[in-house]
């Protein structure tokens, strides 16, 4: 008999201090950073406490949770730390954070804004990965790489400015930013991955500079907006597909490079069905398999006399 009674005691006590907690972490905000998002109370408002860093999946799947301020003391931002947090609007990252982890904010799709501190060098791959309602990005010259998939289905991006920091743009980085209709890429970009900026297409302004040595496959793919491309001296591969349904695309200018060693890979330009005139340079040494089909408007085209068509 003193035994249940000792029971019910210590049930008594632990049910009360579970609820106690409870109620201290809703009002108060939570005394540490939980890892893999255990036994987390849904807030829509939360204050993260001075931390090194947010760890993996820490508030992912967190519904409820809009503003957000992150302290300075956090210098990681680890791997789906907000993932799926579809009710979060406004991100501040101050500028202790060097480093953005894989999905951080992947399908954050109420996420407007963003403002990325000067002191991240890196975006890792799917970080803003379908935040379909980001708007605004402003990306810090501190950024030397912008992963895969980084910003892929932010259907809502109107503009983008790269910073003459980044080297490279990665596979798929910018695909599916529908509303995205003027990028402006500079000269420190060498390479510009696959599918990079395909199914953009609201894109009607595009400058590529003349750092950049490769445009891999399928990088403006479907780009139906997208009327003139100048394609620099520098570049010596064009890669499969490149340009392939960029239906609105009336001019093409391949510049001379000066390697004489450059590619026109299959499909390059596949059914960009209002493409009229294209300058073809003797440096182009192969012109793939239907690198042109589909170009049905086509009045004109020279084959210079060091090109292998096939």
């Amino acid at each position: 008999m003193e035994r249940r009674r000792q029971r019910r005691r210590l049930l008594y006590i632990c049910t009360m201090l579970v609820a106690w907690k409870m109620w201290n972490a809703h009002h108060s905000g939570w005394t540490h950073i939980l890892q893999n998002g255990e036994s987390m109370i849904k807030v829509q408002a939360f204050a993260i406490p001075n931390s090194d860093r947010i760890g993996s999946k820490a508030f992912q799947h967190r519904s409820v949770l809009r503003p957000l301020s992150i302290p300075n003391s956090v210098t990681e931002i680890q791997d789906f730390a907000f993932y799926r947090c579809s009710s979060l609007e406004n991100v501040t990252i101050p500028n202790s954070v060097t480093k953005i982890g894989l999905s951080a904010f992947s399908e954050c799709s109420s996420l407007k804004s963003l403002t990325i501190p000067n002191s991240v060098t890196e975006i890792q791959d799917f970080a803003f990965y379908l935040c379909r309602s980001l708007k605004n990005v402003t990306i810090p010259n501190s950024v030397t790489k912008i992963g895969f998939s980084a910003f892929s289905g932010c259907s809502s991006l109107k503009s983008l400015t790269i910073p003459n920091s980044v080297t490279a743009i990665e596979g798929s980085a910018f695909a599916g930013c529908s509303s995205l209709e003027k990028v402006t890429i500079p000269n420190s970009v060498t390479k510009i991955g696959s599918f990079a900026f395909s199914g953009c297409s609201s894109l009607k302004s595009l400058t590529i500079p003349n750092s950049v040595t490769e445009i891999q496959d399928l990088a403006f793919y479907s780009c139906s907006s997208l009327e003139n491309v100048t394609i620099p001296n520098s570049v010596t591969k064009i890669g499969w597909s490149v340009f392939s349904e960029c239906s609105s695309l009336k001019s093409l200018t391949i510049l001379n490079s000066v390697t004489e060693n450059t590619e026109i890979q299959a499909f390059a330009f596949d059914r960009c069905s209002s493409l009229e005139n294209v300058t073809i340079p003797n440096s182009v040494t192969k012109i793939g398999s239907s690198a042109f089909s589909g170009c049905s408007p086509l009045k004109s085209l020279t084959i210079p006399n060091s090109s292998d068509g096939n």
